[in-house]
């Protein structure tokens, strides 16, 4: 089985345990190491104002805030380092860490990004326009990285996914980075909202490609579910979870920021919907 290199952000967000236990999860069945890093400076963060002295003390306050929220962190990942040591035993190729911080929080992506299979996080830091914004919008974009959205704790296999194809470049990006996952994945359908594809994408949204393509690799598609009717992405979703999937798959929808395909048009409708498959975008 091929090894993933893993990336899991955390911001100290409530959620945040979502994603560095889904990360372990795949961690521990691709024999790799997970990474967590932390991206709370991405964030704005609210403090109060003062009439003396302001600056000090909301410096003072900020410096708390970092303080606490990266032992919060670590915590996270100290406790989902234990658990994974009991399941994975003596696999020492296995492993989950926190990643070292460094000056700021752009050079510590920089350093991690260019060698992460996925990058995963919560959906409350996926949701966060600002957090899609400066030195974390700019790394992803740059880095082109597949962002895993988890929805609960466990990616498991052996579980249904669905694939979303418009014949886009972006979708192909996500087909290529899930392989891993569509492996696993106990059926695979293939699902469209055909009134929405781009009549100039022709016979690249023909699902029949991805089929062949998907075969290629030992990946049997089982349907093609044809959906209308609906805004993008709330009939690609409904399709997904009528088709039973764990996993949608999808590209980012031609936008040209990740801040903005990830929080505008179908994939607004993916983040905003209570629950749901957890969701695997690439650019």
């Amino acid at each position: 089985m091929k090894s993933l290199s893993v990336l899991a952000l955390a911001a100290a967000a409530s959620d945040d345990r979502l994603a560095i236990t889904a990360a372990a999860a795949l961690a521990r069945r691709h024999a790799s190491t997970e990474r967590a890093v932390d991206v709370f400076n991405t964030l704005p963060q609210l403090a109060p104002t003062f009439q003396a002295g302001g600056a000090q003390a909301v410096w003072r306050l900020r410096l708390e805030d970092e303080v606490n929220a990266r032992g919060a962190i670590a915590a996270l990942v100290s406790e989902a380092a234990e658990r994974f040591d009991r399941v994975a035993g003596s696999n020492a190729a296995a492993a989950i860490e926190l990643a070292p911080p460094d000056d700021t929080t752009w050079t510590a992506l920089k350093r991690e990004l260019p060698l992460a299979d996925f990058v995963v996080v919560a959906p409350s830091l996926a949701c966060g326009v600002r957090a899609f914004g400066g030195p974390l919008g700019e790394a992803l974009m740059d880095a082109r990285s597949p962002v895993l959205i988890a929805r609960a704790e466990t990616l498991a296999p052996g579980r249904p996914a669905a694939v979303a194809w418009d014949g886009s470049f972006e979708a192909g990006h996500a087909v290529r980075a899930a392989l891993p996952l569509l492996r696993e994945a106990s059926r695979v359908a293939i699902v469209q909202q055909v009134e929405e594809i781009d009549a100039s994408s022709g016979a690249a949204a023909d699902p029949r490609r991805v089929e062949r393509y998907l075969a290629g690799h030992d990946i049997a598609v089982e349907t093609t579910i044809e959906t209308r009717g609906r805004s993008v992405g709330a009939a690609l979703l409904q399709a997904a979870e009528a088709f039973g999937a764990e996993l949608l798959v999808a590209g980012a929808y031609g936008h040209s920021r990740v801040g903005e395909a990830l929080v505008g048009g179908a994939t607004r409708d993916f983040l905003s919907a209570k629950g749901g498959p957890h969701l695997l975008l690439a650019h």
